[in-house]
């Protein structure tokens, strides 16, 4: 696989330094395991809400199984097609977790798994993104409860159901995650940012939006800006200790301000 280092590199990086992005993620558990992080507001006004605890525990689930049903850990390589939904909020923390490299747009022979909306996925598997590569395709649900997917396109697995069995904690293993090799995301322009860059970025980007602690804010649609675009869903909200609204595009602005009492940025 792409990513994937040998024994003797693995036992290299283990205990050398913990996952920063878990602890941030279980800091704030720690501090306020339900109040929302993230809420998904679908194009029909359906409402999921994800607190602290249970964007961890769907963030545990799915990165178990990224580790012990796709084999991937630190340096993985994960192509993202999902849009701004709240399952690209868990799958990317997810990745994270096991250090993995996120790819949005990635290629998939360049990438050793491919997660994919459904409405990406066909796309994927047409080539539309590039050759298929060695890796599966996982397709996430866009239900509001996160329900297998009903149909696939063939030759891909419902995300869904791989996570559904996994436990609901997760143990990462310690790697280096200022090392080039484990970046945590990865622009087709080449720009690469670690873990730790990625935490600094999420409170930048919160203070430049003067995002305060305890705040709920509001964004309708995925941000122009690229890197906000992957932020925004997961780390902001983390780094700042703040609540993030997702509405789908052409939502009402007003109406998700008033029923979400949050301050609509962007």
């Amino acid at each position: 696989m792409i990513g994937r280092r040998s024994r003797s590199a693995r036992l290299h990086y283990r205990g050398l330094m913990s996952n920063p992005i878990w602890q941030a993620l279980e800091d704030r558990v720690r501090r306020r395991p339900a109040d929302p992080v993230v809420t998904y507001i679908d194009a029909d006004g359906q409402r999921t809400e994800l607190s602290a605890k249970t964007l961890a525990n769907n963030a545990a689930k799915a990165a178990n199984a990224l580790r012990d049903e796709a084999f991937l850990e630190a340096g993985s390589r994960l192509a993202f097609h999902v849009p701004w939904h709240w399952q690209r909020s868990v799958w990317t923390l997810a990745a994270w977790l096991v250090g993995a490299t996120v790819v949005p747009g990635g290629s998939p022979d360049q990438c050793d798994l491919v997660i994919a909306s459904p409405s990406e996925a066909p796309g994927v598997v047409g080539g539309q993104f590039g050759p298929p590569g060695q890796g599966e395709v996982w397709v996430v649900s866009v239900h509001p409860f996160g329900l297998p997917n009903p149909s696939l396109p063939e030759g891909c697995l419902d995300a869904a159901t791989i996570a559904r069995i996994q436990p609901d904690a997760f143990a990462p293993d310690p790697f280096a995650p200022d090392d080039d090799a484990v970046s945590a995301l990865r622009f087709a322009s080449g720009a690469s940012f670690g873990q730790q860059d990625l935490l600094q970025l999420a409170k930048a980007i919160g203070e430049t939006h003067l995002i305060n602690p305890g705040e709920r804010f509001a964004l309708v649609g995925l941000p122009v800006d690229e890197l906000e675009g992957w932020l925004m869903g997961t780390l902001v909200p983390i780094a700042c200790d703040a609540s993030i609204v997702m509405a789908a595009q052409g939502s009402d602005t007003g109406v998700i301000a008033r029923r979400e009492s949050a301050r609509l940025i962007g």
